[in-house]
C-alpha cells in the first residue's frame, strides 16, 4: 500500500513538472505562425515589389542599405537571409526577413520571417527552432506580446497588400 501511494505521489509530481516545463516552453517561444495573414506567396510578392519599387535605407546597426519601401501606413524593410550580406545585396543572397515599422505606434517593429524549403537545414539567418518550413512567422523581438502584435498586424498587411496590388 505504501509503495502504491509513493508511486501515485511520484506520478503526480512528474506530471505537474512536465506540464510546467511545457508551459515554460510555450511562454519562452517568441514567435507565432501568421501564414493565415500573409502567405509565403504574398511575402514573396511583397519582397519583389520592395526590391523593384523601393530604395535602400539603413534602419539598424547590424547591417546597412536595407531594401525599403514607404507604404502609406508604415515603412517596410527587408533583411538578408545570411549574416554575411551586411549590405543587403540581392545578388549575394535572398531576403527572409520583412520588418514592418510604424514609427508613430507604441509597437514600432513587426518582424516577419519566411522559412523556405531547406532553410532550416541550411541554418539561414533569423530562423528559430520549431519554425515551420513554407510558413511565415511573426517574431516578438522586443517582448511586446504576440497576442497584441498579431491583433495589430492585419491593419498593416491589408494596406501593404492593397498598395502592392494597385501598383503591379
Amino acid at each position: 500500500m505504501k509503495i502504491e501511494i509513493l508511486l501515485f505521489v511520484f506520478l503526480i509530481n512528474f506530471s505537474s513538472s512536465s506540464i510546467m516545463r511545457q508551459k515554460k516552453e510555450i511562454l519562452d517561444k517568441n514567435f507565432v505562425d501568421v501564414s493565415d495573414f500573409i502567405s509565403p506567396k504574398e511575402f514573396e510578392k511583397t519582397k519583389e515589389f520592395i526590391l523593384k519599387k523601393g530604395r535602400k535605407m539603413t534602419y539598424r546597426n547590424i547591417d546597412s542599405d536595407n531594401p525599403h519601401y514607404k507604404f502609406s501606413n508604415c515603412d517596410v524593410y527587408l533583411g538578408a537571409d545570411i549574416s554575411r550580406n551586411i549590405n543587403n545585396n540581392p545578388e549575394v543572397s535572398d531576403f527572409n526577413q520583412l520588418t514592418i515599422v510604424d514609427w508613430d505606434s507604441k509597437i514600432k517593429y513587426y518582424e516577419l520571417i519566411i522559412v523556405r524549403k531547406g532553410d532550416l537545414k541550411a541554418e539561414k539567418a533569423w530562423l528559430q527552432k520549431e519554425m515551420i518550413e513554407q510558413h511565415v512567422h511573426l517574431v516578438d523581438i522586443y517582448g511586446k506580446g504576440l497576442d497584441l502584435m498579431k491583433n495589430n498586424l492585419p491593419s498593416y498587411l491589408t494596406q501593404i497588400k492593397k498598395e502592392v496590388t494597385a501598383t503591379n
